[in-house]
């Protein structure tokens, strides 16, 4: 069953099982608004307890953009104060991807910034088309990447890791690939067939083991994850209390400044 096309969120449910949630916000750049990721968390949960389930595909609409992260108009004007429910929504929106039972594939098409890029980490599995591009610019607005790093370092390591978080620097498809952060990097106009079809795959194999596999694979992450969930609930609650990051959020929505960077 598919949603309205004006949701932020299309939830479709196809014959083999395969949960898509579509970020359906492509003139924003598929930014992540309360809204959004309320509604991906839904579906997650959904995923969690319908048995007519079997995996989860999340991804963008447009061609264009993943997630471009965190939506601006929103966290322009927080401050120290009132930036803990808005930490909460992404705490909410993270923990509801790794307690999934279900398996969870993130394709990524186009841009995946900031949060974006850490929704699609915390997935089990990550498809990308040639076009993706991955980074955590969060620096650049004097923003703290704390989850970000957390989710990169056991991956790429930590030379890696500080160069990603402490410059901002972006990732082409294939570099992404070449650090193992991808599974797999495939031409643009065949990414949605394909992706399809890799979360048909996960989602065939026997209910049980992969339940069984996706539980420990979680409990190994969740041995570093509170500690990284409480680290980042003060270091955001500190930088916003400098206003350094309103600042830039309120210069970029007054300027225009290039939409690649709305995170």
């Amino acid at each position: 069953m598919t949603a309205p096309t004006a949701e932020v969120v299309i939830s479709t449910l196809h014959d083999d099982g395969v949960l898509e949630l579509v970020i359906n916000r492509p003139d924003r750049m598929n930014a992540l608004s309360t809204e959004v990721k309320d509604l991906l968390q839904a579906g997650l949960l959904r995923a969690s307890s319908d048995p007519a389930v079997t995996a989860v595909l999340l991804r963008g609409e447009g061609g264009r953009s993943f997630a471009a992260g965190q939506d601006l108009g929103e966290a322009a004007q927080f401050t120290a104060e009132s930036v803990g429910p808005w930490i909460d929504s992404f705490y909410g929106l993270y923990t509801s991807i790794l307690e999934c039972t279900k398996p969870t594939i993130a394709g990524v098409d186009g841009f995946a910034l900031g949060a974006g890029f850490q929704v699609a980490m915390l997935c089990d599995i990550r498809i990308a088309s040639d076009a993706a591009k991955f980074a955590m610019p969060e620096v650049d607005d004097a923003i703290p990447c704390i989850t970000g790093t957390w989710t990169l370092y056991d991956i790429i390591g930590h030379a890696r890791t500080a160069d990603m978080v402490l410059t901002g620097r972006f990732l082409s498809a294939e570099e992404a690939a070449e650090w193992g952060l991808v599974r797999d990097v495939v031409p643009q106009a065949e990414f949605h067939k394909r992706a399809l079809e890799l979360a048909s795959l996960v989602g065939s194999k026997p209910t049980i083991a992969v339940q069984m596999n996706k539980r420990f694979l979680v409990d190994l992450l969740n041995r570093e994850w509170p500690a990284t969930e409480s680290f980042a609930r003060k270091a955001h609650k500190v930088a916003f209390a400098s206003d350094a990051p309103q600042a830039r959020m309120r210069d970029f929505l007054a300027h225009k400044r290039d939409e690649r960077m709305a995170y």
